[in-house]
């Protein structure tokens, strides 16, 4: 069984870099019954209110604020469940190829300001991190890899793999590879061209 993480820095200058960010100090008042509740959840995350109040600020500004204004909406797991399963396999690669010429290039440029390998993958993290789906993302110079455990079902994961095709064919990478399961999606991509 593979073990899953949240987020892989893309390469090893990644985690240097962040950790020379410069930081500064700021006072809020915080509602008493919030600040309440991001006390619980700290404790029970094992991080520090600092590191809590870092995550919740990052998460509105990568992706909660610009998912806003890119109209993406979220939908209840149940209800996804409920409309995909009444689709043919086949219909998914429709609703893929559709979302493609719906523009998601434009939404990914709306929520980033650049159309690239790295910072779709960052949007696609932030994305899996806020949909709550496990994922483990392993990269060196040669290779990136995915595994994402979604849990919604065959169909969400051919979705998955159309979707994400789409981007890396659009970027001129070749050398992908997918494998699709009830509930797991596998994507190997060959950096090396």
């Amino acid at each position: 069984m593979h073990e899953f993480y949240s987020h892989l820095p893309l390469n090893k200058g990644a985690i240097v870099s962040k950790r020379k960010r410069q930081t500064e100090s700021l006072t809020l008042r915080i509602d008493k019954e919030l600040l309440d509740k991001l006390r619980k959840e700290s404790e029970q995350k094992m991080v520090s209110m600092n590191t809590l109040t870092n995550l919740i600020i990052k998460s509105y500004t990568k992706w909660y604020s610009p998912a806003q204004r890119a109209e993406i909406m979220f939908v209840p797991k149940s209800v996804l469940i409920a409309i995909i399963d009444n689709l043919a396999d086949y219909q998914m690669e429709s609703v893929a190829d559709k979302f493609r010429k719906s523009g998601y290039e434009e939404t990914l440029l709306m929520m980033s300001k650049e159309y690239s390998l790295p910072v779709i993958l960052d949007l696609f993290d932030s994305w899996l991190n806020v949909s709550n789906m496990q994922f483990n993302r392993e990269s060196s110079e040669d290779s990136l890899t995915y595994i994402i455990n979604h849990g919604v079902g065959k169909k969400w994961s051919l979705f998955l793999e159309n979707v994400f095709w789409y981007m890396v064919k659009d970027l001129g990478i070749t050398g992908a590879r997918f494998d699709v399961t009830e509930s797991t999606v596998t994507i190997k991509i060959n950096l090396k061209q």
